[in-house]
């Protein structure tokens, strides 16, 4: 794969969020299905801009391709890779065509050239081309520079900051940083009377305008005077215009490419403008210098040569293949491994996500769980309504817990991070520890004796330490009713001895209520005289445990019919309340 997969990247990257979504988020089910729906929706737009930027790409670089395919899909693969593909630009001087002609291709014995000319079309051409090649990009990029023909300052400088965009935009594109050459042309009017050759430097990764001035003019100095006497003049003139050549691109040209090269290896090809500057040279060809251009008034500035005026005639322009041999090739760059790479990177972090959920979630179940216990264990015995409902949250707890002991922990509190196991054990021994209260003596049974002489119903003096039992029941319980109820043996009138529980029976009410401070309407009162007899009548014994006075705390009907429920036993209000 030499293409790099953006799209499968960004499909990747939404099935994890999906699958966090649905395994591990902690949030509600209706936050996770809006975050679902976005994440598809921006997947959906990525890939759309994707698929959008790789057309765009492949019909930027349609013309190149088919010229390559053209001239070169007939060499073996072997020469695609060992030959150097270079990438030819130039600035309006027309120094490309010159060196091109009509043609995009040109194949040399020293590399294989491909000629853009527009900015905007480098980036997708370079990554055409290393698609081509099976994962090795360009290795190089070419600038074609017609000194003599550069006549606005101004314009020499934005041409220069759209190709140095432009450059910095193939090496994103190819994934490193494409080296630069510098091939600068001087013209001759007269034409030159041998091959000029190149003078400069090659394969340096870092190039100094002052060093790369000083070296230059002492090779054209060698350069003069290694000629023969006959040819001495020409050669000096031509070494003065090299020189003034040099000076002139040193202070005017170098500094925008070495900046641009040293943002480059600082930032990486994924900032700036990068690039790196590994070649510059310069060489004399045939044509005719412009008198007006700014090398010629910077060459008469310094040199004092005079502006030279040709015969009109233009020798194509040679293209730099010395320089090109001094810059290494590049190697493959398959976007498998990196985008493999990336994708597991995603992955880890997913992964990571995911265990930040799950130990964040267990520790929310494990204070649930802490903070119930504390809640049970802190509701005393007598609030027994309070701990009930605290034992129902201990019970589902437990469940909660069990379901997952058996059928196993779900992802979203897995991972290793599961913590409930533990707490199972104390839970069972909370619940099997619960003990309903006692419940209260519904009856309170007193000796009429001890409360009455015989045959009154007035209470006896001191008779209150007998009723405190009863006292304390009834206040312990305000929300029942108090049930009175006077009983007597079978001696006497049975009417009388019905009459006289009665009173007694209103009597111990009076003072009950009276005591506790609580309506009479709290109470009732019943007299059954001799008919509901506990034992035989017919001993002394027996006789006295019948003679007796019951108090009974029942339900209030009143509350029931209330409440819509019905009452158990026998409430209060179906007896007739006796003053």
């Amino acid at each position: 794969m030499t293409d790099y997969p953006y799209r499968m990247l960004v499909g990747w990257i939404a099935a994890l969020v999906l699958a966090w979504l649905a395994f591990s988020s902690p949030w509600r089910a209706t936050w996770n299905l809006l975050l679902a729906a976005f994440t598809l929706a921006v997947a959906l737009l990525a890939i759309l801009v994707a698929t959008r930027r790789v057309c765009a790409r492949r019909l930027a670089a349609q013309p190149v391709l088919q010229a390559v395919k053209a001239s070169l899909d007939a060499l073996p693969r072997d020469i695609r890779r060992n030959t150097p593909l270079v990438l030819s630009v130039g600035d309006a001087t027309g120094a490309p065509a010159l060196a091109f002609g009509e043609a995009l291709i040109r194949i040399t014995d020293a590399a294989i050239w491909v000629r853009v000319d527009d900015p905007i079309r480098l980036a997708h051409v370079a990554d055409a081309l290393k698609r081509w090649r099976e994962g090795q990009g360009p290795d190089a990029v070419v600038c074609l520079i017609g000194a003599d023909h550069t006549n606005d300052a101004g314009a020499l400088n934005a041409a220069l900051r759209r190709w140095l965009s432009a450059i910095g935009e193939a090496s994103r594109a190819v994934g490193y940083l494409l080296p630069v050459c510098i091939a600068m042309y001087v013209e001759e009017a007269d034409g030159a009377p041998d091959d000029c050759p190149w003078f400069g430097i090659s394969g340096s990764d870092i190039l100094q305008s002052d060093a790369l001035s000083s070296l230059v003019a002492t090779r054209v100095q060698q350069y003069a005077q290694a000629a023969v006497p006959a040819d001495r003049e020409a050669r000096m003139h031509r070494a003065a215009r090299l020189d003034a050549l040099v000076r002139w691109t040193a202070g005017t040209l170098l500094p925008a490419f070495v900046d641009a090269q040293r943002d480059g290896l600082r930032d990486g090809p994924r900032y700036g403008r990068p690039m790196r500057l590994a070649a510059f040279g310069v060489t004399v060809t045939a044509g005719v210098p412009s008198p007006d251009s700014l090398l010629a008034r910077f060459t008469e500035q310094v040199t004092a040569l005079r502006r030279l005026i040709g015969d009109g005639r233009r020798a194509p322009y040679p293209l730099p293949e010395p320089l090109i041999r001094g810059i290494a090739l590049q190697p493959v760059h398959r976007a498998f491994p990196r985008a493999l790479v990336h994708a597991f990177a995603w992955l880890a972090l997913a992964f990571s996500a995911a265990c930040a959920a799950s130990a964040w979630q267990n520790r929310a179940l494990v204070a649930r769980v802490m903070d119930d216990m504390a809640r049970y264990l802190a509701v005393g015995p007598e609030h027994d309504a309070a701990r009930v409902d605290v034992l129902l949250a201990l019970k589902r707890d437990r469940d909660e817990l069990e379901q997952y002991a058996r059928a196993g922990v779900p992802p979203h509190l897995g991972l290793g991070f599961y913590r409930g196991a533990p707490l199972l054990g104390p839970l069972n021994a909370l619940i099997a520890a619960y003990q309903p209260p006692t419940p209260p003596p519904s009856t309170i049974e007193l000796d009429s004796l001890s409360l009455f002489q015989s045959g009154s119903a007035v209470l006896n003096p001191g008779s209150n330490r007998v009723l405190i039992g009863a006292l304390d029941m009834i206040k312990a319980h305000p929300d029942k009713r108090v049930l009175v109820a006077g009983h007597t043996d079978a001696t006497g009138n049975p009417r009388s001895n019905l009459k006289l529980s009665e009173a007694r029976a209103a009597s111990v009410r009076d003072w009950l209520a009276d005591a506790a401070g609580l309506p009479l309407t709290r109470f009732a009162i019943q007299g059954y005289g001799d008919t509901r007899p506990k034992a035989v009548d017919d001993t002394e014994a027996t006789r006295a445990a019948n003679r007796r006075v019951e108090i009974t705390l029942v339900p209030d009907c009143r509350d029931a019919h209330r409440e819509n429920r019905p009452t158990s036993g026998q409430p209060a209000c179906s007896f007739q309340q006796k003053e």
